[in-house]
Order: structure tokens, then sequence, then C-alpha cells
């Protein structure tokens, strides 16, 4: 199987740019009412699928198809609401699974990761998950997933192909 690593688009400059500065990251996940959070936008921008904002944020399309392929994503609506041109939108915070799948040649540098090889063996049958030892909040996708995502057209997002470690 291939695995896709889901990040926010870098080709696209002007989009919706959301912080939850004001959240301890664990403190999302406590409550299940819809965090409101006011846009001050003066140009008009993108609202791209996925944001990276110290947790993952998706659109509901998105959504909607990473749980139709994998069970237990836990979520919290972000309703993301531009005052001055009177617009508004649904977004969801994500929290997929974690799994320890990392592969042995995945290469270092000063303790960063350069370079990821998937152990695909500790995947097992999940579709939509995060890597357990990355610090970041990318989502993994299986190539069904970015498919379904794709013919749904949902684009402006990333999707890196992750290789996996040779004779596993």
């Amino acid at each position: 199987m291939e695995y896709f690593l889901i990040k926010q688009h870098e080709g696209i400059k002007k989009y919706v740019n959301i912080t939850f500065d004001f959240f301890d990251r664990k403190e999302i996940w406590k409550k299940q009412d819809p965090i409101f959070i006011p846009l001050e936008n003066t140009e008009e921008m993108a609202y791209l699928p996925f944001l990276d904002c110290g947790v993952c944020v998706v659109s509901k399309e998105m959504k909607k198809i990473f749980d139709m392929y994998q069970k237990a994503i836990i979520s919290r609506p972000v309703i993301l609401a531009d005052i001055k041109a009177g617009l508004s939108d649904v977004f969801y915070c994500i929290k997929t699974i974690k799994i320890d799948c990392l592969g042995s040649s995945t290469v270092y540098q000063n303790n960063v990761i350069q370079k990821i090889y998937l152990n695909d063996k500790k995947i097992g049958y999940e579709k939509v998950f995060q890597i357990k030892a990355i610090a970041q909040r990318h989502i993994v996708a299986d190539l069904e997933v970015v498919e379904k995502l794709l013919r749904e057209n949902i684009v402006g997002f990333d999707a890196v192909l992750l290789e996996k470690e040779r004779g596993e």
C-alpha cells in the first residue's frame, strides 16, 4: 500500500490563517461545543481544506471522507467567521490514531527527521493516522483515501508520497 503525508498546501500564499494560541492543545478535546474564531481578513483569502495550525484542522468535506475510511477520529467543530465579509464556514479540529510506524531507515539530522521511511507492517489496516514519533500535526492517508479526496475535487492540500522500509 502507498501512503501519503497530508500537509497544508504551500503554493497558496493568501489563505485563512488561524491560531489556537488561546488554547492549550489538550484543552481543545475536553469539550464538544464548537470553537468560534472570528477572522479579520482585509482581503479575499482561500479556505484551504487542510490547515496545520498547531492542531490539524480540516474542511467538513475532507472530514467526511476521512470518517468514511477510518473509525475513531476525534473531532471538534470550528466555526470560522469573517464578520466584515459576512461569511462563515465550518471546519473541524481532528485527532487520529497515532501509530509507531517509523522505519529504522528514517533519516535524522540534529535529531530532526529529514526523510521518513514507514514500516508498513506496523500500520496494519489503518487508512488515516498520525505517526507517533513526529511532533508536527500532519496526517498520513493511504492511496485509496487520497484518490477519493481528489475524485471529490478536494484540492488545496499537499500529498507527499512516503517511502516504505526496504526489505520489510
